[in-house]
């Protein structure tokens, strides 16, 4: 939609006769306004991804020993999330509007799904499925201030090379402590090796 914005923006100023026909197409479902009643892609994907979950709900519950943990796509939104979860019932759905709005951080949500998955071990069902919505981080304010600060790091970066470099001298702990907050040097000191290393 931002693309045809643009180009709607070109055509206007060079004065040309062109139009631009935007369709409205996202699976993740996160395009709204007045005049669209829904986005193209999203029924189609939100069925094919059921059809999926309920694949594996079956497996989960006829093999008794599996937990699937299914992410699905929403990078800002948890409607995709929602809508298939409401056709194959999982046993937990990480919602991350909820977790935004309760302002969860990710050892609460960690905590949480600890408990339901505690909860059915109690009673024999050590199996189960969790749908995780794409976008969660974005949703979480600790993780996304973090985000933030990097983002804002690499802004000045005009080349690969300079990339590169600021990617090594953010691997060095002295050098990532002095050039974040404490918060978010905190969070990120927390993650796993291979997760920093994907946020960089």
């Amino acid at each position: 939609m931002t693309d045809a914005l643009y180009l709607v923006d070109f055509f206007e100023r060079s004065k040309s006769a062109c139009r631009i026909i935007t369709v409205p197409a996202t699976v993740d479902g996160n395009i709204h306004h007045s005049y669209i009643q829904t986005a193209i892609g999203f029924d189609t994907a939100s069925k094919i991804y059921s059809q999926l979950i309920g694949n594996m709900l079956t497996d989960s519950a006829s093999a008794i020993k599996y937990w699937y943990f299914i992410r699905l796509m929403g990078k800002d939104a948890s409607h995709l999330a929602v809508e298939c979860s409401l056709k194959t019932s999982p046993n937990y759905i990480i919602v991350g509007e909820e977790c935004r709005d309760r302002n969860e951080s990710i050892q609460d949500i960690v905590r949480n799904l600890c408990d339901v998955i505690e909860a059915r071990a109690n009673v024999g069902k050590n199996f189960g499925c969790v749908i995780i919505p794409e976008g969660l981080f974005k949703q979480i304010s600790s993780f996304n201030n973090m985000i933030v600060e990097m983002n804002s790091l690499f802004r000045g970066v005009k080349s690969q090379d300079e990339a590169s470099e600021l990617q090594k001298k953010l691997q060095i702990d002295a050098e990532i402590k002095l050039l974040l907050t404490p918060w978010s040097y905190s969070l990120f000191n927390s993650l796993p090796d291979f997760f920093k290393q994907q946020i960089l």
